[in-house]
């Protein structure tokens, strides 16, 4: 494969991602205001209990390697009013002395068992579990929307260069 046909291809890739996350930058934020909005304006908001159908943990270090958070995901299920619903659920752990009993109980949990947690009756009669998101989450939306655009400019501007390059060859090659 030739080095021009490399560059192109890598140029494309480039601009596809920068695009998707443009894309993922905008749809998170806009989900993420619609369901803050709606959770707002609620009617029903409670606490139940809800079985876990899978979850994971993940550690978040410092620079010395030493754990300063674990999240837990949890996928669960629950019922309302006899009808089945699922979704995904975290909870943020961090490593102080008044978290330990958190940490432990969360660290005893299996699939089947089950936790608490509060859902929100949607303008569609539906119930989903309660907004997560952090403000962190929606900054990081805000900044994939520039990153994308970046990388999308600079592809454009590499394009538009090589373009200029052949169009400076050919005209060289036909004045000789």
């Amino acid at each position: 494969m030739s080095k021009r046909n490399k560059d192109i291809k890598m140029t494309i890739f480039i601009m596809v991602a920068g695009i998707g996350l443009i894309v993922a930058g905008v749809i998170g934020i806009v989900t993420s205001r619609i369901d803050s909005r709606e959770y707002k304006s609620s009617t029903d908001i409670r606490k139940i209990s809800a079985t876990i159908v899978d979850f994971s943990t993940q550690d978040d270090k410092d620079d010395s390697g030493d754990v300063r958070y674990r999240t837990y995901k949890f996928k669960v299920s629950y019922v309302i009013d006899g009808k089945t619903y699922k979704g995904k659920y975290e909870e943020r752990v961090w490593s102080s002395s008044s978290s330990y009993t958190k940490k432990y109980t969360y660290d005893k949990l299996r699939k089947g068992d089950t936790i608490d947690v509060e859902v929100y009756k949607t303008s569609k009669g539906d119930y989903k579990l309660s907004p997560e998101g952090s403000p962190v989450d929606f900054l990081l939306y805000c900044a994939a929307i520039p990153v994308g655009l970046f990388f999308v400019v600079i592809m454009i501007c590499d394009i538009a260069k090589d373009n200029r390059k052949k169009k400076s060859e050919n005209e060289m090659i036909s004045k000789e």
